[in-house]
């Protein structure tokens, strides 16, 4: 079986493993209706010389966007904060006009590094991604989102995707992923990052000794097993190379790329079953993949299984249901999150139009669009009906913090103080630094507590409050009272 350009190698180890971390930290670090574009000169100091290297040999970013926000920011972390030429910088709003852009930049020896939205023109670019990466196997690709499932991320990896960024992002985690994508973290991931380069030139001596230096360090390092795979592949050493990727999907039950090569190589020889239990495999890790699916259910077919065949259309016809519905919510959401800046009311009628159709669906919008949709709620003074929606949003995210706070708040509102300080309770307890170094925050949860009857942990997080911020009256006042309802005095 001829390799498909598509089957290109997902390291994905160090990169699925950190991305998939990355976007549950994040996922629960979700904004309470407020983002502050903030830099950190340090961290462009650290990570100035990788990325302006990167422009000074004729890197350039294209945003395929229409997001004006991360647009901005995107330019003040790499133009202004690190110091990158405006002129290396490029924008598109749709697919067509991103094509004609990357066509023309490589036509004049650009290297192009790709950010590019999740879903543009209510579909998903998992299409698109799907059709260029090929033309361009060296370009860099990272993928922009609100939200996206474990299961999605999966299925633009294998796709092209080398990363994820989710949005709202910060200056300082443009500027991280720009470095942390042009070079390696460590010595074993420059290591195999060379080795990488060694078997995509066809110096497969080379990257096995690339490989072997990685692995006499650290002999349980996945990517470096299938690197040396590829280089004993190159080298027609089949059946060594079939062992180092075996070895490779041993140490990591969720990395695809050994996966696939060993499907691959099951296809080269024509073993059909084994071929067939590596292909479900990887649907069992990726199920988004309607193709691969399609094909499933062809070798169930050629191997007389007209049920499991049946079986595999079916899914394939509903993940791309999924999808259709997936990309739709997103146009919903955008169109509720433009409302939301002019007309609270009419944000909410989109934000629900948006759960109409995800809610039903494993997409990670749906703990998003419930909680947004109690933040437009809340601002309506509906607070019954805002927490409401909150609950829903925590049955979706039962560990997320802001959730539990923005609970509190819609109580609060509602003067129902003792709920109020019971869900500020809870938000602590999933997040005990909830309110570390912010001062507008401890006093929102200091006067929670005040007013929830519960003194003893409201003068612990005032007390906290007046130490990182002495002159705040409000906290002063209210710490005052509280301790004099004890019976008390408090010194400042």
């Amino acid at each position: 079986m001829k390799k498909s350009p598509k089957h290109k190698s997902l390291y994905l180890v160090k990169t699925e493993q950190a991305e998939l971390r990355e976007l549950e930290a994040k996922h629960r670090s979700e904004t309470r209706n407020l983002y502050v574009i903030k830099t950190d000169e340090e961290v462009a100091n650290k990570y100035r010389d990788v990325i302006v290297d990167f422009a000074a040999n004729k890197g350039v970013f294209l945003l395929v966007t229409r997001d004006k926000t991360f647009i901005q920011t995107f330019r003040s972390a790499a133009c202004q904060a690190v110091g990158v030429p405006h002129g290396a910088m490029f924008s598109a709003q749709d697919l067509a006009s991103a094509s004609t852009l990357l066509k023309g930049l490589v036509a004049n020896g650009a290297k192009p590094f790709l950010f590019m939205e999740y879903v543009l023109d209510s579909e998903l670019t998992v299409p698109y991604l799907r059709h260029v990466k090929p033309m361009y196997p060296d370009m860099k690709v990272v993928v922009v989102s609100r939200d996206i499932s474990r299961e999605r991320l999966f299925q633009f990896y294998e796709d092209g995707a080398d990363s994820f960024l989710k949005k709202p992002a910060s200056i300082n985690s443009v500027i991280k992923k720009i470095a942390f994508m042009l070079k390696p973290r460590c010595e074993a991931d420059a290591l195999v990052f060379a080795g990488r380069e060694h078997i995509r030139a066809n110096r497969f001596e080379e990257a096995l000794d690339m490989a072997e230096q990685v692995l006499s360090r650290w002999p349980r390092h996945a990517a470096a097993l299938v690197v040396l795979g590829d280089a004993q592949k190159g080298l027609a050493k089949r059946e060594e190379a079939l062992s180092a990727y075996q070895q490779a999907e041993c140490l990591s039950r969720d990395y695809l790329e050994p996966l696939q090569k060993i499907a691959t190589m099951y296809c080269e020889d024509d073993n059909r079953d084994e071929a067939l239990q590596y292909l479900c495999k990887l649907d069992d890790i990726s199920p988004l993949n309607c193709t691969r699916k399609i094909r499933i259910a062809e070798m169930h077919f050629e191997q007389g299984d007209p049920a499991s065949a049946e079986k595999y259309f079916d899914q394939a016809i509903d993940a791309a249901r999924e999808e259709a519905l997936s990309a739709v919510g997103e146009m919903s959401l955008d169109i509720a999150e433009m409302a939301a800046r002019f007309d609270p009311k009419m944000a909410a009628k989109y934000y629900r139009r948006s759960l109409e159709l995800v809610k039903n669906s494993k997409n990670a919008l749906t703990m998003s669009v419930y909680n947004r949709l109690g933040i437009s709620l809340r601002k309506q003074g509906l607070w019954n009906e805002a927490i409401e929606a909150y609950g829903e949003a925590a049955r979706h995210a039962p560990e997320d913090e802001n959730i539990q706070y923005n609970i509190s708040l819609a109580y609060g509102e509602g003067q129902q103080f003792r709920e109020a300080a019971e869900h500020m309770r809870n938000a602590l307890a999933i997040n005990p630094d909830l309110y570390r170094g912010n001062p507008n925050l401890a006093y929102s949860v200091g006067s929670t507590f005040a007013r929830g009857d519960r003194p003893q942990e409201a003068v612990e997080i005032l007390t906290y409050l007046l130490e990182i911020s002495p002159g705040f009256k409000d906290g002063e006042k209210l710490l005052r009272e509280v301790t004099a309802a004890r019976g008390g005095s408090y010194r400042f």
